[in-house]
């Protein structure tokens, strides 16, 4: 497991309260007697998918919210970030079973502060418990270094593309931005308060310092600058081609 520091905003006194989003089963059943033990879960609270929850958010709202997986209200995602911008405050934590990597990190990236799966057992949920408690997220190495290389991969991009709009001015670079956004030339000059031979005349600049002859060219020649993969386009058509199924020609019958 692995924990990163996040801040609190406000502290709220009295007892830790928990309320927890599932179905009843044996799997939640036993959850809810391990938290029982941990000395930071307070009063546990159930409820099931559906019922109406938010009552437990007037005054002191709950220290942790637990979602089960199969009960998560819909659009997932959406619901957390509401949820974590809402009560600043709250550590909303994520369970189940068979919960895919691609899952767990779509929940964290969305401001869940951790999760646990039927192979976490009791040790693991009570130190999640207390590790969220104390400002840190709960997760798996394997999922942070995800996190960690796709924040390289970003940070990546935005130096080549620093270094790029080194070698054009500031109206070059307004030009490219809104060809990027697919804006056509009248659209470009109403934008940036342009001639409209005046947009054309950057577009030719740019067209000569990419070795370019048209925007279609322009837009995959500036991807394949900032692109940290070696000519990102040519790989992506040729992966287009070996995947491209060959059609099938029907035989005319005489």
């Amino acid at each position: 497991m692995v924990a990163r520091s996040i801040g609190r905003n406000a502290d709220k006194s009295g007892a830790n309260k928990t309320l927890i989003i599932a179905h009843q089963d044996f799997f939640v059943d036993g959850i809810v007697r391990i938290l029982k033990s941990s000395p930071v879960a307070g009063e546990i609270i159930c409820v099931s998918p559906g019922e109406p929850c938010m009552k437990h958010f007037v005054g002191h709202y709950p220290d942790f919210l637990l979602i089960q997986e199969n009960a998560k209200p819909e659009p997932f995602e959406v619901f957390v970030r509401e949820m974590v911008v809402g009560f600043p405050d709250l550590r909303l934590l994520v369970f189940g079973q068979a919960m895919s990597d691609d899952y767990l990190y779509r929940i964290i990236e969305a401001g869940a502060h951790g999760y646990f799966n039927e192979k976490m057992s009791g040790d693991h949920i009570l130190t999640a418990l207390s590790a969220v408690s104390n400002g840190r997220f709960w997760v798996e190495r394997h999922i942070m270094e995800r996190f960690i290389s796709a924040r390289s991969l970003q940070d990546s991009i935005y130096s080549r593309a620093r270094v790029l709009g080194e070698r054009l001015t500031t109206r070059e670079l307004e030009v490219l931005e809104l060809v990027l956004q697919g804006l056509s030339t009248r659209e470009i000059a109403e934008r940036i308060f342009l001639s409209h031979q005046g947009v054309k005349a950057h577009l030719t600049t740019l067209f000569r310092k990419f070795n370019v002859k048209n925007r279609s060219q322009l837009i995959l020649s500036a991807l394949d600058e900032v692109s940290p993969v070696e000519s990102i386009t040519g790989i992506f058509q040729q992966g287009l081609h070996a995947y491209r199924k060959p059609v099938q020609k029907i035989a005319a019958v005489g």
